[in-house]
């Protein structure tokens, strides 16, 4: 199972993923490739589009990021951070028992 948590404190968002679907062999879970794609998009978006800050690690079933921005880019942030959630929310309900969110 695919664990996610989602922090916002305020002056940083977090984001910790752990595990895997398990649906199918490496390579070819479907689930894996989507949550996989969700967080590189996110990640990579915010760096090179908001200047964010990125510290942590994003490993395969291991993932633990916290991103910073700007204060003028805040804003931004968290509209980004909301269409990112909304994604994890639509995979987790196609995929109960694969995905569960805190």
């Amino acid at each position: 199972m695919i664990q996610v948590d989602f922090t916002d404190d305020g002056n940083a968002v977090c984001l910790k993923v752990t595990g895997h679907a398990g649906l199918a062999d490496k390579g070819s879970d479907i689930v894996c490739s989507a949550v996989s794609a969700l967080i590189q998009t996110f990640a990579g978006g915010v760096e090179s589009e908001l200047q964010a800050s990125l510290s942590g690690h994003l490993d395969s079933g291991n993932c633990n990021i916290r991103i910073q921005v700007d204060e003028s880019h805040k804003q931004s942030l968290r509209a980004v951070y909301k269409v990112f959630k909304f994604g994890f929310r639509k995979i987790a309900s196609s995929y109960p028992e694969q995905v569960k969110l805190n």
